[in-house]
């Protein structure tokens, strides 16, 4: 009978261990798998360096700018005569141009198309009767005398030779300008060609500007011209004038012309007045 107790302790405590054991080890895989699900954030230091490089990086630059005074549309006539260092010099000048070629000229196409590939802007600076002696460009002027149909196709005739150009001034004309019939034809072309007329104002009696407005022509006037007296400390004065034109009026159009002196000045005067706050600007965003 003793034996019997003793066996059933041996197994009662043989199946305590067993119990144990079992509750043991599912408590160890239950550790197990709460370290497996343990996320570990991983925390990066940036040094002072790194943090200064990211901070410059993401500063803003602030660059001063300068308010805008005017805008300055410059028209160079009487292209087409030369094909030198002063016509070329022109080609290099900042900002946008216009530049006006009369037809006819031994360098006038090739002048329009070197001047159109530098990025300049083109017009036909079309010969108009004089009130005095008209000079040269016979085949192209256009004199008060002829018919309508002539003035008609010597127009178009100028824009043919100068397929660059999208609009048109009159070079002399101070007669021609002031005829109501003359400048109701032209009109009449430019409107067809959906081109533009610059007034180079020849004359105070010009209608050209009028007569534009008239028949829906996109159309502008000279304010100033830059070199009627070939002196360059005079052409800069005159510049200085356009420019204080642009500031009181927001816009103002200048002329000069192919000459040494102009050439000097500009490529002098243009920076300048450009990092004052005008911006030069071609004739065609001028007109209206």
């Amino acid at each position: 009978m003793q034996q019997d107790y003793k066996t059933l302790a041996i197994y009662v405590l043989t199946l305590f261990v067993v119990v144990l054991l079992i509750v043991l080890k599912k408590q160890q895989d239950h550790l197990t798998e709460l370290e497996n699900d343990i996320v570990e954030t991983e925390i990066t230091t940036i040094s002072p360096d790194t943090l200064e490089e990211q901070t410059s990086s993401q500063t803003p630059v602030e660059t001063a700018k300068v308010p805008m005074r005017g805008v300055i549309g410059l028209i160079i006539d009487d292209f087409g005569y030369r094909n030198d260092h002063v016509s070329n010099g022109f080609l290099q000048l900042p900002g946008k141009l216009t530049y006006a070629i009369i037809p006819g000229h031994d360098y006038s196409q090739l002048f329009s198309k070197k001047a159109y590939d530098a990025g300049y802007e083109i017009i036909v600076h079309l010969p108009m009767e004089n009130i005095g002696k008209t000079y040269g460009e016979e085949e192209y002027v256009l004199m008060s005398y002829f018919q309508d149909d002539e003035i008609k196709n010597r127009i178009n005739k100028a824009f043919d030779l100068l397929p660059e150009s999208i609009g048109l001034n009159n070079h002399q004309g101070s007669r021609g300008t002031a005829d109501s019939r003359v400048m109701t034809l032209v009109a009449g072309v430019i409107k067809e060609k959906k081109k533009f007329f610059i007034d180079s104002r020849t004359t105070n009696n010009s209608l050209a500007e009028t007569t534009m407005r008239k028949y829906g022509v996109p159309t502008n006037k000279r304010d100033v011209f830059l070199d009627n007296e070939l002196d360059e400390e005079k052409i800069k004065i005159q510049l200085l004038e356009l420019a204080d034109v642009s500031e009181e009026k927001g816009i103002a159009i200048g002329i000069g012309h192919v000459k040494p002196q102009t050439l000097n000045v500009l490529a002098k005067e243009i920076p300048v007045l450009q990092k004052k706050g005008f911006r030069f600007e071609f004739v065609s965003n001028l007109v209206y």
